[in-house]
């Protein structure tokens, strides 16, 4: 049995949508008539996904968004509210998994491969929803993607391991201060 959605001319923000679980979120949403303004800094492949989505019918802006960078993501969200209206939802997928995944022990960990996990993964979490819970529509709803690892503890993935917790612990925080605005936060662990 196929899965039935309806979108249609809601305005949805997606983070990551260039590759990977992103890009199936975005090809979901966009068939089911969602307006969607896709954040990712992979170019080359942002610029193919929108284009696309534009020969199908459908209606996609991209923006090249460093997420760890707030000036970054408070712009693309005020570029899409100006261009597209009011956020309906959003979904924050962009994430890297840093260099010292399934190798590097917390004892032998760098601080700048933590710092940059945890920039991406947690801080541009926080910056998106921020900027998205600002410009969001009453009965909204934000999605975070998380991961298994945001619910245990993985061995030499610390840094991945640490902010997807955090991203859990984000999203019930905010879930709790939005909901009398009928705002839902929720969160997805592949």
């Amino acid at each position: 049995m196929a899965l039935k959605f309806d979108f249609t001319g809601k305005v949805i923000a997606v983070t990551g949508g260039a590759s990977g679980i992103g890009l199936a979120t975005v090809k979901l949403l966009a068939s089911a008539g969602a307006r969607l303004s896709i954040a990712d800094v992979q170019q080359t492949l942002l610029d193919n996904v929108v284009a696309e989505i534009k020969v199908q019918g459908g209606e996609a802006l991209g923006f090249n968004v460093d997420v760890s960078d707030a000036g970054q993501v408070n712009s693309w969200i005020a570029q899409t509210k100006q261009q597209l209206g009011p956020l309906d939802g959003a979904a924050n997928i962009a994430a890297i998994i840093g260099t010292g995944i399934n190798k590097t022990r917390v004892e032998d960990l760098e601080d700048g491969d933590w710092a940059r996990v945890l920039a991406v993964n947690l801080t541009g979490v926080m910056h998106c929803m921020r900027a998205e819970l600002q410009n969001v529509r009453h009965g909204g709803s934000i999605v975070n993607v998380t991961s298994v690892a945001g619910s245990m503890g993985i061995a030499k993935n610390s840094a991945y391991s640490a902010a997807k917790h955090g991203v859990v612990g984000l999203s019930r925080s905010a879930a709790k201060e939005v909901g009398d605005r009928g705002i839902r936060v929720n969160c997805v662990a592949p």
